[in-house]
């Protein structure tokens, strides 16, 4: 029964992409979008997939630096391969990438699983943090672009138009304190509610994950992977703007903004974000000038070539490391 709703739940997921990327790309004229191929400065392509390899080179190392003082030293190609996989597999089975990487590491480096499991929690909350400090801070700094973005969708707008509201930042802020002091005085009452009790255990993993960082022998490099992780995906789509003419002139700025907006996107269980990455991100570049035509070519060939790079990577690394680890294998 179990296998049939996760069936269900990803044919759901693939439905909503594939309408989603259907309405984003009506009318599209294909013809026109292979004589852009044609044109397209195809070294910043290829740059930008060696940016988005060396991100996961980054996520490998930081991996490496949580299983070190569980008392395992795993190979770092091994540690390399099983994150390429990971990629590839949120682009098949959403959310799957994450049980895929600690089987196969478990596997090849004969590290228990649950510990493994133990190290993706530090990460989940470190990149959710992160996440959120870049959100946040880009918001601000670009709240007319985010209006504007509201004002384009009305439907959207309607919707989360509230959050550029004063008064929801005052009340949420209020809110937020007061339930914090009355959960934390309640809390051993709280906890018998199965609902609260999972939010409990949510935010107690969370903030352990954070402090295990000074755990580390070396907590700056953690935190310095982890600002790569960031600064790499977000060159990794940037460069893509000097590969196509009409985005060249574009700044750096709109390319933080664009990686946002297509960030939150992803946050969404569809696979690789198809249609809803290409929806936020050719609406918030046509914010700053660029035609929809424009837009959804440049999308396309960034959300393209990245997908084919993470399924390529991820086919390659699942035949190596058999390879590699041969002596190894086990029985």
């Amino acid at each position: 029964m179990d296998k049939i709703k996760t069936i269900i739940k990803y044919l759901f997921f693939l439905g909503i992409g594939i309408f989603l990327f259907s309405r984003v790309y009506k009318e599209y004229d294909l013809t026109g979008f292979m004589v852009t191929l044609k044109g397209l400065k195809w070294g910043w392509v290829f740059l930008s997939l060696i940016i988005g390899l060396l991100s996961h080179l980054s996520r490998a190392i930081r991996w490496n630096m949580l299983i070190e003082p569980l008392g395992y030293n795993s190979k770092l190609y091994n540690t390399y391969l099983s994150v390429l996989i990971l990629y590839a597999t949120n682009l098949i089975i959403p959310r799957g990438g994450e049980l895929a990487r600690c089987t196969i590491l478990s596997r090849y480096e004969k590290i228990p699983f649950g510990k493994l499991v133990g190290t993706v929690v530090t990460e989940r909350a470190t990149d959710t943090l992160l996440l959120l400090i870049l959100v946040v801070s880009t918001i601000f700094s670009q709240i007319g672009v985010f209006k504007q973005f509201m004002e384009n969708n009305p439907a959207f707008g309607q919707n989360f138009g509230f959050i550029f509201s004063a008064w929801f930042w005052i009340l949420s802020i209020l809110i937020g304190i007061s339930s914090l002091v009355a959960f934390w005085k309640l809390r051993y009452h709280l906890k018998k509610i199965k609902f609260i009790s999972k939010i409990y255990d949510l935010l107690f993993n969370f903030f352990e994950g954070i402090k295990s960082i000074r755990n580390l022998k070396n907590p700056g490099r953690y935190i310095l992977h982890s600002l790569l992780i960031y600064v790499f995906y977000f060159l990794m789509m940037y460069v893509v703007f000097y590969a196509y003419e009409p985005t060249n002139n574009l700044t750096m700025l709109a390319g933080l903004t664009a990686f946002i907006m297509g960030g939150l996107a992803m946050l969404m269980p569809v696979q690789g974000g198809i249609g809803a990455w290409h929806f936020m991100v050719i609406e918030t570049l046509s914010i700053y000038g660029l035609s929809k035509v424009h837009g959804q070519d440049y999308a396309l060939i960034s959300h393209t070539s990245m997908s084919l790079m993470i399924l390529i990577a991820g086919a390659v690394s699942f035949m190596l490391l058999p390879i590699l680890n041969r002596k190894k294998e086990p029985k």
